[in-house]
């Protein structure tokens, strides 16, 4: 018996219903809030890239990325900054914490109580100097110049020989040029967008430095 099955193997489910403590959690990994009130509007300033990615299905948030183009005029210069919140460098870290934030913000009663739940928690709130970083600028190009549109593939194989992906972790990806703006979203495994930012964040990681700015839920 022949069975057609996506390239990505991935079984699909529905996501759990957004409560208050939820919708805190996935605020708080809102990778637009990375950046928020830093950015001034009168000058060059800029959010290039912004990435998500969840530890499970769609709802289990594991990292948000952001990348911005800032100018300091007191330096007289302009630099790419990157800031990552995530709960782990390892797959087993990442899973362990994302989904004990996912189980209490699903309980909590309020926001304010997933707030301090994150306050207590051992997640990572990273900086990293793009511009200084080796080969950062080149890793932050190759995801501009990965395959944004893939076509979207199915094979053709025996029933005993498919393999299932329970819960497919998934990745969210936005991008700004001057005159477009591209996204993508999919399987944080496949190849294209997610290879790249894949790419970018191994890139990144000897340059990281705590952040000291405002973690993204504490941001107004």
């Amino acid at each position: 018996m022949i069975g057609l099955i996506s390239a990505a193997g991935c079984a699909t489910v529905n996501p759990p219903a957004e409560s208050a403590g939820l919708a805190a959690l996935h605020a708080a990994f809102d990778p637009n809030r990375i950046f928020k009130g830093d950015l001034l509007d009168n000058a060059d300033d800029q959010l290039i890239l912004t990435a998500w990615g969840s530890a499970r299905d769609d709802y289990a948030p594991a990292y948000s990325l952001a990348i911005a183009y800032r100018c300091f005029p007191a330096e007289k210069r302009c630099r790419y900054t990157a800031r990552v919140l995530r709960t782990g460098v390892t797959v087993e870290d990442t899973s362990r914490l994302s989904l004990q934030l996912f189980g209490q913000a699903r309980t909590a009663e309020s926001a304010w109580e997933v707030r301090r739940v994150l306050d207590k928690a051992e997640i990572q709130w990273l900086e990293a100097d793009v511009n200084a970083c080796p080969k950062g600028i080149f890793a932050m190009d190759s995801v501009r110049v990965a395959d944004w549109n893939p076509d979207i593939h199915y094979a053709l194989q025996e029933v005993k020989d498919r393999e299932i992906i329970l819960h497919p972790a998934a990745i969210r990806v936005r991008m700004t040029g001057t005159y477009a703006t591209s996204t993508y979203e999919g399987w944080v495994g496949a190849n294209g967008v997610p290879a790249a930012v894949r790419q970018l964040t191994e890139t990144l990681e000897p340059c990281w430095k705590p952040a000291t700015s405002p973690r993204p839920w504490n941001r107004r």
